[in-house]
Formats: C-alpha cells, structure tokens, sequence
C-alpha cells in the first residue's frame, strides 16, 4: 500500500509546473488525529493532493480515487510522515460532493506510515479494519476538494494499532488522470 501512495504523489507532483502546483497547494491542508496526535500537513515540505486515477485490466477499466498527504522528512524534525485513503470506484462520476464511502460496502484501504531518519523508530500500518470517506466539496474551477475522512489500520509487523480520527482535507489540488 505504501508503494500504491508514493506512486500517486509522484504522478502529482509531476502532471503540472511549478506555477500550477504553487497557486493550487498554497491554501490547501489535511489534518488528523493519530492515536490522538494531531498531525497538520500544509503546503511548503509537504506534499498533498487527491487524484481519480484508471487503469485497464483486460478489458475492464478500474477506477481509483486517492487523497494523500506526506511530509518530506528533511524539513519535519527529520521525520518522513505519511497517509491516505483509498477508494476503488465504479467511475470518475461517483467522486461528487455528498458522496461517502465506507470499508464495510465499498473498496476503501487507508494507510499511515512514520520513519525517522536515523531509523530508530518505522511504522507501516496498512491493514485496514475500517474506514470512512466523505466528498463535501468540489471546486472544479479551482481543481480542489474538501472532506473528511476516519479510519484505522494495524501495523503487521509490530501489531500496533492505529486510530486517526478527526481526518480532514480542505481545498487541497485534486486531479482526474
């Protein structure tokens, strides 16, 4: 899962130029509690954005709609932090404001991961027990997206859980690959 993410934001970070990618990050933000931690992720080190990606298997087409956030490890107390929900859709039509997706009846992984630069400490929880997303706002003149977001995920190697509650993103660059 956590390749399916660092993936989607290098698809992000590299479909517009620089000008494009300022003017649409700079007042966009996810924000969440992790196990009751806030943790705020803005535009400047971090890299955040929502993408309706497709591909074709066979002769069906799988559509995916991601929002992601993740910090650049260098700036951030040398601490790389990530996460992201994912929802596999029937169709780029389904991501519309009111829509809620729920693990319980749709397709919905979610992941959170943490490595500090000397190592000492690597979190790759990615084990979905239970998710919610919910599209509140789309602004297609802006390309940006609002919503909120739950979910929690265990660790597999360490057996920890982990709770983010409270998840939210507001305005943040959304793009229909």
């Amino acid at each position: 899962m956590k390749k399916i993410f660092i993936c989607i934001l290098a698809i992000i970070l590299t479909s517009c130029d620089t000008e494009d990618i300022v003017s649409q990050f700079v007042d966009g933000s996810v924000s969440a509690d992790i196990n009751g931690e806030t943790q705020t992720w803005q535009f400047g080190p971090n890299a955040l954005g929502a993408i309706i990606n497709s591909e074709s298997v066979g002769t069906e087409t799988v559509y995916t709609f991601s929002v992601v956030a993740s910090t650049d490890g260098v700036s951030d107390n040398s601490e790389s932090k990530s996460i992201g929900v994912v929802v596999f859709i029937d169709s780029p039509a389904n991501i519309v404001s009111g829509a809620t997706f729920n693990s319980s009846t749709d397709l919905l992984v979610a992941s959170y991961a943490f490595e500090s630069t000397n190592s000492t400490l690597s979190i790759d929880a990615d084990h979905t027990v239970s998710a919610t997303l919910q599209i509140s706002n789309i602004n297609l003149s802006d390309e940006t997206i609002s919503g909120i977001f739950s979910f929690e995920v265990i660790d597999e190697t360490t057996a920890i859980t982990y709770n983010i509650t409270n998840g939210s993103f507001t305005n943040i660059p959304y793009y229909n690959d």
